[in-house]
């Protein structure tokens, strides 16, 4: 059976008040020994009323005085502990901001010491996990752009090869050239998925780098959504643009926004109903630009609304089965923007349903 003993913090408390107590006694007997002294031995035949209020008054003072003097004492002697522990969940706040802690200093040699020991060991652990996650991930990562940029070359070549042939297709019959439509499609959305999964990766990196300078996003916006007015039509979807602003300025990477913008855009277009609007707000919102992308489509689930910016992330199967895609668009999209150090995110109210992108203003 282990004897239960008191904790080394425990001790110096006790041992401070014990301090405290002790220099409130002797302080006490002190200042009674020389109040008695001067007012009942030396004054004694003197001593009136007025006098005899004054010793009264005294001698409360000399009752509270040791009381001050032991709280004074002890407030002194906790402080310090105090603003360590202080000092410690302080420390403890910026896990949020990080992923491992900086180093705690150690000071003093009680429990409290050792929580910080305790907390640094856990901390260098957690850190060590950390860079170590960290390189797996930029090995697979690097893996996956080799891989990509490897499958990239023959996989044009091969494409390149089937276009030729469906140009001179005329010798093929009905079958064999629909077999040739299938194989070049194909071949397509593999090229596109390994070109955005290329992109996602190498956006996933750490030493991404941002090749920024200011834009008019009011023209950039227009100029985009205009070249896909032709592909919407083919839905019977029309566009409007409400913008009351001819000038709002970003510093932007121009071909990653627009990569951004595109792929907004063909979600709009894949998920939207026929004979529907697509409607644009270009704004500003105190010092940022807001587009807001507003299309009529199936309902997205509260749940779903931010899943859908996680990677290969697709909406529910039977609803999309026949719509292609890699699930990596919007993925892509949260990650350009946060680059930015802007927002993106989607609301859904019936079956209208929004993205909204802000990005602050140059």
């Amino acid at each position: 059976m282990k004897r239960k003993m008191l904790s080394k913090i425990s001790i110096k408390l006790i041992l401070l008040n014990i301090t405290a107590f002790a220099i409130s006694i002797v302080v006490f007997i002190l200042v009674t020994s020389v109040s008695t002294y001067f007012i009942i031995i030396r004054y004694a035949d003197k001593m009136d009323i007025p006098m005899v209020l004054a010793h009264n008054i005294y001698s409360l003072f000399l009752t509270v005085l040791p009381i001050i003097i032991f709280i004074g004492i002890f407030l002194v002697g906790i402080n310090k502990r105090v603003k360590y522990l202080n000092y410690i969940i302080n420390s403890l706040k910026g896990v949020k901001e990080q992923v491992y802690l900086e180093e705690l200093k150690l000071d003093g040699n009680d429990e409290i010491t050792e929580l910080a020991s305790s907390i640094n060991i856990m901390s260098n652990r957690l850190k060590e996990n950390y860079e170590r996650e960290k390189k797996i991930e930029q090995g697979k990562n690097d893996l996956i752009v080799a891989v990509s940029h490897d499958l990239k070359t023959p996989l044009t070549s091969i494409i390149g090869y089937l276009e030729i042939i469906n140009k001179n297709s005329n010798t093929y019959n009905h079958e064999e050239i629909e077999y040739l439509n299938i194989a070049y499609e194909k071949s397509k959305g593999l090229k596109d998925l390994i070109d955005e999964l290329f992109e996602y990766t190498k956006l996933a990196n750490d030493y991404v780098v941002l090749e920024k300078s200011p834009c008019n996003m009011v023209i950039l916006v227009k100029q985009v959504v205009g070249e896909y007015i032709p592909l919407l039509k083919q839905k019977n979807i029309s566009v409007e643009i409400d913008c009351h602003s001819k000038e709002l300025w970003c510093e932007i990477d121009v071909q990653s926004i627009i990569r951004v913008l595109d792929n907004i855009i063909k979600n709009a277009e894949k998920y939207s109903f026929e004979n529907t609007e697509l409607k644009v707000f270009i704004g500003k919102i105190g010092n940022e630009i807001k587009i807001t992308f507003q299309n009529a489509g199936e309902h997205i689930a509260g749940e779903e609304l931010e899943k859908i910016f996680d990677k290969m992330y697709r909406l529910d199967k039977s609803r999309n089965q026949r719509i292609e895609g890699s699930g990596l668009g919007l993925a892509i999209s949260r990650r350009i923007i946060e680059l930015h150090g802007g927002k993106i995110w989607a609301q859904c109210d019936g079956n209208i349903v929004k993205f909204n992108i802000t990005l602050k203003m140059a």
